[in-house]
């Protein structure tokens, strides 16, 4: 597995110009992603991306065929985690198969995977309900169900 660039903008509301993902090379400039991204959006795991040497990094020029996965982020606030309401608003999410990313960014944030074979209209409940129990608050990277 290699490190891939992503460029993310200057306008973005968590402040990163760009994120550094896992991807397996296939060959030709196309990597595999391998890892759910915390902000890049529009990608999901096993996506598939173009890329190019630019400076000595692997960055992403350009997006290829899908997965099927979606992407969602859980943002919890500082000072907001409820670590036995989160793995109960999460629980149901786990045994749909879903999966999830953490990092601590000085805000708790977790990039979700909703696998192809999940329903995502339920995935999209549970997650809805962690919201509304004010357990955390979620956005969508991506959407690659059909």
């Amino acid at each position: 597995m290699q490190k891939i660039i992503f460029g993310l903008g200057s306008d973005t509301w968590h402040g990163f110009s760009t994120e550094s993902i896992w991807a397996t090379n296939l060959g030709s400039g196309v990597h595999q992603i391998e890892n759910s991204p915390f902000f890049a959006k529009g990608i999901s795991l096993r996506d598939a991306v173009m890329t190019s040497q630019v400076e000595g990094q692997i960055k992403v020029v350009g997006l290829g065929p899908k997965s099927g996965h979606s992407t969602y982020r859980i943002l919890v606030a500082q000072g907001k985690h409820d670590p036995t309401l989160f793995a109960e608003l999460w629980e149901p999410l786990e045994r749909l198969g879903c999966s999830y990313e953490h990092g601590d960014f000085g805000y708790q944030l977790y990039a979700v995977d909703v696998p192809k074979k999940v329903e995502i209209e339920i995935a999209y409940a549970f997650l809805e309900r962690g919201e509304q129990k004010g357990a955390w608050d979620f956005e969508e990277g991506h959407c690659g169900h059909l």
